[in-house]
């Protein structure tokens, strides 16, 4: 898994690459993370709890977490949901939304 606690992270291209390879994450339940990590691809730590340095409850909750992962395998559990989730960021994907909603202005 990988374990991202960034407070501000605007989008989550490091979730997403890590995903598309079938790695579940262990992120901060923050701006663009929010979105789409879910509990069929990993799990988020409360935002709220990265606000002082080193609190129990954050080392708890990692902890707790990351053997979570470890215990139920979530590479082999998760990880097809992961490669799942991403391909809606495909670059085909991507591509078809632009020309899609392109279609529907000149429509007009």
């Amino acid at each position: 898994s990988l374990i991202n606690l960034s407070k501000s992270e605007p989008f989550g291209m490091v979730f997403i690459e890590c995903m598309a390879c079938g790695t579940p994450v262990i992120g901060a339940n923050s701006g663009g993370p929010r979105d789409f990590v879910s509990e069929a691809v990993g799990c988020l730590i409360p935002d709220d709890e990265l606000s002082v340095p080193s609190t129990d409850k954050l080392i708890n909750d990692l902890f707790t977490a990351v053997c979570t992962a470890l215990d139920e395998d979530w590479k082999t559990t998760k990880g097809p949901a992961c490669l799942k989730l991403t391909e809606k960021f495909s670059m085909n994907e991507q591509c078809d939304g632009i020309v899609r909603k392109l279609s529907d202005i000149l429509k007009l």
